[in-house]
């Protein structure tokens, strides 16, 4: 791993602005969240909540695997930096679904929950290193969407706000992948790769979001249409990439 000169960090005055965002931002605590303990047991949704609160302990623990790669790996100052960020984010979401895993449940997250972690791991895995920079950052992305019904689903319980907490990192994790993207690919290197491979690396963002899956599973629980949600989602997905300079080249 190159250590990078000082100069660098501070060259670009938006990129070094994206990690100044995530630097100064003030800090919660999942402790003081959840300290009047999750919705009574008998709550229709209260082993929906476990579930998906395991579910984010593992989703949460991916997502910091990706980000300390990623900082790892590159030799763009204010990106690894702002990654280095991103990644004490995630073990605090890890951390805060676990804890209310743990309380929800009277014992451990739902044991079945990594398994569905195993395909991200390994599709990020075979990826270069923009492409994993844009998964990654289309993941969170729709995260951070779908973050916005599931807090709707668990209003009044503490795992709603958690997703509140938990969204207004994922949305500053996406701009710090978005302003790298757009930097890159412009690039002389990087604006060949992103014209030869940016809509190939899109397609398995989007696959890898299981976006109809998602679609027809929050329908149910927010009585609305899966055919709605799913333009919802990529229409909010496309609004992102557009504002933050990612120019997809005809991808979906």
């Amino acid at each position: 791993m190159a250590l990078i000169d000082a100069d660098d960090l501070d060259r670009n005055e938006l990129a070094y602005r994206v990690f100044g965002v995530t630097r100064d931002k003030t800090p919660w605590r999942a402790a003081d969240i959840i300290a009047g303990g999750p919705a009574d047991p008998s709550w229709e949704r209260a082993e929906l909540a476990w579930r998906m609160s395991s579910r984010g302990y593992y989703a949460e623990q991916a997502g910091l695997v990706a980000a300390a790669t990623l900082a790892a790996q590159t030799e763009d100052a204010p990106l690894r930096f702002s990654l280095a960020l991103a990644t004490a984010d995630e073990a605090r979401h890890a951390d805060a679904f676990y804890q209310y895993a743990k309380l929800a449940g009277g014992g451990e997250p739902e044991p079945e929950a990594p398994e569905l972690m195993e395909p991200l791991d390994t599709a990020l895995a075979r990826l270069p290193y923009m492409g994993r920079a844009l998964v990654h950052t289309m993941l969170e992305g729709f995260a951070a969407d779908e973050f916005i019904l599931l807090r709707e689903v668990f209003a009044g319980d503490p795992l709603g706000l958690l997703y509140h907490h938990v969204r207004r990192d994922e949305i500053q994790h996406v701009a710090i992948g978005l302003n790298y993207l757009a930097r890159e690919s412009t690039t002389g290197e990087g604006r060949e790769l992103w014209r030869e491979y940016g809509s190939q690396w899109h397609e398995i963002g989007m696959r890898l979001t299981y976006l109809d899956k998602i679609s027809v599973s929050l329908a149910e629980l927010t009585g609305r249409e899966p055919d709605r949600l799913r333009h919802w989602f990529l229409r909010r997905h496309r609004a992102r990439l557009s504002a933050g300079g990612v120019d997809m080249d005809g991808g979906r």
